[in-house]
Formats: C-alpha cells, structure tokens, sequence
C-alpha cells in the first residue's frame, strides 16, 4: 500500500455530501464552493500559522494520540493532519508507510479530512468504493484506502485546523463508542495543540 503516489486529478461532485455518512450520524448538507470557502476562510489559516503547527517538533508532540487512535479502534492508519488551503500535512502518522510517510501530506483535493474541517463534524466513510464523495479519490482508487472516520481539531478560538483520522485498507462498519474514542482522543491532540499558543501574560 501508498508504494507510489498516483497521478493528480479532482472529482469532487458539485453537491459533495450524501445524507448520511454512516448509521446514526448525518453530515450537513455543503456545495464543493462551501467546502472551498471554509478551508480559505483567512482567519483559520492565520490560526494555524500562529500555533506554528506546520513545524517539525509537533509530530513529538502528538504522536502518541496517533498511534493510540488507530491501536484502541483497531485499525491500522492513524493522522493528525492539519488542513491548509491547498494542501493537507500530515502532523504525526501512525501506520502511513510508503510515499505517503515520505511526502508528509497530499494536494488538498485528496484529503478527506476536508470534509470533517469545512463541517466541523465527524466525517465516517465506512465503504470508500461505494461512497459518491471519495469513490474516485486516488487515495481509494490507486492506493486502496477503503474506510475513513475523522474527528474536526477546533481550537479554543472556533476554528477547525484539521482532523484526527483512522483509516483502513477493507471495509469497516463504526460502531458508536468508537467515534465517542476518536472524540476523547481528538481533544487530548486540540489541548496538546493549545500548548503551542503564545502565552499572553504581561501583554497590556
């Protein structure tokens, strides 16, 4: 799996979300220019510039939420992956392997955490073949990811920076408790992530 990245390409629908992304937990209804918008929304990016989350040492910082969150749902992929405009980096991995660990990220046409940041909901592809919205992705086609199910990282300031995420290479069926797991774990990585603001004591 992810031994070479694929050809780049975008085949997102123009109305991206089913109404349903797995039993029991409905997505709102969003255009692909809504999705757009959200991830150029200005002040979230500067959010993300001022907690310096592009930075080499906060992989350190969140590995051990990573490679928890894919131990305890029992899947064999797990990211931190902070959401630029145009791109997607991932922060800390667990399982990546391949061209996907090397590159550290993919062309934010790829992502499917976009869809859990432009929600700010969690976002559960439980069959990425059959799924309208990533079916035609290259991460499902060429590399063979075929589940998903991410939790939005929404700082203290309301602003979802990116997403923790599990995946899988088969089919997978969510259970309830483990989106309530990823949640716990998704907000030990925001309050690891806080810890980077710049303290404000003394300012005037």
């Amino acid at each position: 799996m992810f031994s070479t990245p694929p050809e780049q390409h975008d085949a997102v629908p123009p109305d991206i979300f089913p109404p349903r992304a797995a039993a029991g937990y409905p997505v709102p209804a969003l255009t692909a220019q809504q999705v757009n918008d959200a991830l150029r929304h200005q002040a979230r990016l500067q959010e993300i510039t001022d907690l310096d989350l592009l930075n080499p040492d906060v992989q350190a910082l969140l590995q051990s939420v990573s490679t928890r969150a894919a131990k305890e749902l029992g899947l064999p992929i797990s990211v931190v992956s902070i959401v630029l405009d145009e791109a997607q980096h991932f922060a800390s991995s667990y399982g990546l392997g391949g061209w996907l660990e090397e590159a550290g990220g993919t062309p934010v046409e790829w992502s499917f955490c976009r869809f859990t940041v432009a929600s700010q909901e969690a976002f559960v592809v439980e069959d990425a073949t059959r799924h309208r919205l990533v079916r035609n992705n290259p991460l499902v086609e060429v590399d063979g990811v075929r589940c998903y199910a991410g939790i939005p990282l929404i700082s203290s300031r309301g602003f979802a920076l990116g997403s923790l995420c599990v995946l899988g290479t088969d089919a997978h069926s969510f259970r309830e408790e483990d989106l309530t797991r990823l949640r716990a774990l998704a907000t030990e990585a925001v309050a690891l992530i806080e810890s980077r603001r710049p303290s404000t004591k003394g300012a005037r």
